[in-house]
């Protein structure tokens, strides 16, 4: 039987957080994220530049095949995706119910794997990725809802990582570990049972009712083979008015409902709280304004204990759905993060934990993006950034690496991109899918037309002699003369 240490009563946390008082059993069912028959994940890369399909289950190559990608105008995007839907018969129902034998979905705008009848050695789909007739079955048989598809634009395989940054299983036994984190409702399920309360009248206690509901939610993870899915990208950049508002609120300053709008209310209590720091040690250090700016967000961010402003963000979701965020620090924000796919197994040498792979790719920011990101530098040319690189920049809070730790498992991934989620990501339905661009569009510079130099030849001319012209007397035609005849009759008449 599982048991889980918490702290549940909301009076004591204050006292004696992180203190576990009490042993609560959540479920009798067996774990299976951690059972050790589990087969390493499988995970599927597209080489659009070799035209080539590659299947690796964990570290080792299984299968490969050749493939068609989208051709010019149909290009098939490059990122990382999922699997969402698999079908022995589909029809597709954009181009005129084309049939798509062993169809597997990787988004769900349109994006598949596929069997044809044409595998040519170059793009000629219309974005969907074609299979060889009896290599689409195979690779049918092979995979499951959730499986990584890495489409790039060359050649990869994913490369044994270890790093301190990296996931790995433990257990989470204290109350202060699980309730900093911003975690989707959720009623507890009735398959595994209810916490069972410390307090007979749950509505009384919120927050013990919520804890409950949480572990509820946590137990059903531990209880389920499907993996853990977690992003990391940059922090959002949201109403500064907004954020600004909502901490002063929080901090005793009045400013009225967040809406993010500078209004009177605003003003005056931002005025109150720089107000309040006049003799303070902050204040000695670094003048404190009243402008509504990132240094004013700085400081209400440490006066309200929270630390430095956040500059990246944690998401998790499991099954195709959303289970909780949190704030994070990136060092270095100024510079790029690249894509990065991260894929967990069970080791096969210390048990218990996980061995982990790095797969890097290529993705270049334009100038409006790396101005929107604050990035100003911009990396190598191609673009990839190395993984160890990345993770020594990612700090993660404790307490939400403890519940990631809690519920991590085999096949589960990890994601870390620039650009956030793109808008394939669905609110339910979906993993986290990343697009990338390996490379920038070129535009030739405009030159002026060169002109072709004439050949220049040069004419020795003699000076012309003067010769008297005679003037030779007008000839007379016989039309002239019959005209003149005319004229004379009509005068004599």
């Amino acid at each position: 039987m599982l048991t889980v240490t918490v702290l549940l009563s909301s009076t004591a946390v204050g006292a004696a957080a992180g203190t576990p008082v009490s042993q609560l059993p959540v479920s009798s069912k067996a774990e299976k994220h951690l059972d050790p028959t589990l087969d390493a994940p499988v995970q599927i890369i597209v080489s659009r530049k070799d035209q080539r399909l590659r299947v690796f289950k964990g570290g080792e190559e299984i299968a490969t095949s050749r493939v068609s990608t989208g051709k010019r105008g149909h290009t098939t995007p490059t990122g990382i995706y999922s699997i969402l839907e698999k079908r022995r018969r589909h029809f597709s129902n954009l181009y005129n119910s084309a049939p798509m034998p062993y169809m597997q979905r990787l988004t769900w705008s349109g994006i598949a794997l596929h069997e044809s009848n044409s595998v040519p050695s170059y793009p000629a789909s219309h974005g969907c990725i074609r299979l060889p007739n009896g290599f689409a079955k195979k690779l049918f048989s092979l995979t499951e809802r959730g499986a990584h598809v890495v489409i790039a634009n060359r050649d990869a395989a994913p490369e044994l990582i270890a790093h301190p940054a990296l996931f790995q299983p433990e257990e989470m036994t204290s109350f202060d570990k699980l309730s900093s984190v911003q975690a989707v409702e959720r009623q507890a399920s009735k398959t595994f049972g209810k916490v069972a309360l410390l307090s007979d009248k749950p509505p009384l206690d919120p927050l013990a009712h919520q804890m409950a509901k949480r572990l509820n939610r946590f137990a059903e993870i531990r209880q389920s083979d499907k993996p853990l899915r977690i992003f990391i990208t940059r922090q959002a950049k949201g109403n500064l008015v907004h954020e600004v508002q909502t901490l002063l609120n929080k901090l005793g300053f009045d400013a009225g409902a967040p809406d993010g709008l500078v209004g009177k209310m605003t003003l005056s209590a931002v005025n109150a709280f720089v107000a309040s720091k006049k003799d303070s040690i902050e204040s000695r250090q670094s003048s404190i304004s009243t402008k509504i700016d990132q240094t004013l967000l700085a400081q209400l961010y440490q006066a309200a204990g929270k630390g430095a402003v956040p500059t990246g963000h944690l998401f998790v979701r499991h099954n195709f759905k959303p289970l909780f965020d949190a704030p994070i620090q990136i060092r270095n924000p100024e510079q790029v993060l690249g894509a990065h796919l991260f894929t967990a197994s069970l080791s096969r040498e210390e048990e218990g934990k996980l061995d982990w792979r790095a797969l890097a790719l290529g993705d270049m920011l334009t100038a409006r993006l790396q101005d929107r990101y604050g990035v100003t530098d911009p990396g190598a040319d191609d673009g990839i950034v190395a993984s160890t690189d990345i993770l020594d920049r990612v700090i993660i809070p404790d307490h939400v690496r403890a519940q990631v730790n809690h519920l991590i498992g085999n096949g589960a991934s990890l994601t870390i991109s620039d650009r956030g989620f793109s808008r394939e990501t669905t609110p339910q339905g979906t993993d986290f899918i990343v697009l990338t661009k390996p490379s920038l569009p070129k535009y030739a510079k405009k030159t002026p037309a060169k002109v072709k130099k004439q050949r220049v030849v040069r004419k020795i001319t003699k000076p012309k002699r003067s010769v008297a012209t005679v003037k030779k007397p007008k000839s007379r035609g016989i039309f002239r003369l019959f005209k003149k005849r005319n004229s004379a009759q009509v005068a004599s008449n």
